[in-house]
């Protein structure tokens, strides 16, 4: 579930430009938050390798100027210039963002403009601009307590703001209890890497990455009526679900709805698909 959300994720939802000026975004946003030793780092680097446009940071050696943008003082211009940080170089691209938990708060309110509005604005000096950033954001962390504790809600263990955790579309979060089938194969995986004996992938990483460019490209999917009546109901029902206090801890916002909307046409671009269908939507 978790890869085929992370496949989604690069493919993305449609940007939209609605007659008044406001902007929807299309970009996917994902948060992986687990146990240490579950791969996370090693999900996020392989990620932004294979993502047609990917940067990968970590959140300790991180500045909200280097995420953002910064303004710097040019001694050759005799003047001030602009410098972007990644979320701008990764614009229509993918970044991950490694250890979130561990940036300072202040550099990482400067992600939350980037998050939903996808554009950076600066004001500094006489410097005043507002960069691009249509940048899908790839964030993983670790819980407040190192561990998932199995008795405390989640969302008291995500060490970060509610502001920032609601600009996520899908939260997955990842534990490492003892299975003797999973545990057998990751065994024996970990063990086939050390003795060199590479399994060749299904897809050659660089046609995978031509086929995600060109969808992104080309394809821009319509909502169909079946689609749009599947997602307002699954809507409305957790939303009611929420209000019967079945699942108090994180409950559903209309910035969820888009996410839904965004996950739809994600799979329909997959399929290079110009509709969004029912099985669109059920995947989502």
């Amino acid at each position: 579930e978790i890869k085929e959300a992370l496949v989604l994720q690069m493919f993305g939802g449609v940007r939209k430009k609605s007659n008044d000026g406001s902007v929807s975004r299309g970009d996917i946003h994902l948060f992986l938050i687990g146990d240490p030793g579950v791969a996370k780092s090693i999900t996020l680097k392989f990620i932004s390798d294979i993502a047609p446009r990917g940067r990968y940071i970590v959140g300790k050696a991180t500045t909200g100027a280097g995420i953002t943008a910064t303004v710097v003082r040019d001694e050759f211009l005799k003047g001030w210039s602009l410098e972007a940080g990644a979320m701008v170089l990764a614009n229509k691209g993918i970044i991950c963002i490694d250890e979130i938990e561990k940036m300072d708060a202040t550099d990482r309110s400067a992600m939350h403009e980037a998050l939903e509005q996808q554009s950076v604005t600066i004001s500094k000096a006489n410097v005043q601009a507002s960069l691009q950033a249509q940048t899908s954001v790839l964030a993983a962390g670790n819980p407040k307590y190192g561990r998932f504790e199995p008795l405390q809600s989640i969302s008291d263990q995500i060490d970060l703001p509610p502001a920032l955790i609601n600009r996520f579309d899908l939260i997955f979060v990842l534990r490492d209890l003892p299975n003797q089938k999973q545990d057998d194969a990751i065994a024996t995986h970990v063990l086939n890497l050390h003795q060199m004996k590479d399994k060749i992938p299904d897809i050659e990483p660089d046609l995978f990455k031509k086929y995600v460019a060109y969808a992104k490209q080309k394809i821009e999917p319509k909502l169909t009526e079946e689609a749009v009546n599947e997602i307002k109901n699954f809507y409305v029902k957790m939303r009611k679900a929420s209000q019967e206090g079945e699942s108090r801890s994180i409950s559903i916002s209309a910035r969820q709805l888009q996410g839904l909307v965004r996950l739809a046409e994600a799979h329909a671009k997959s399929r290079l698909s110009h509709t969004v269908n029912t099985q669109d939507a059920q995947v989502a």
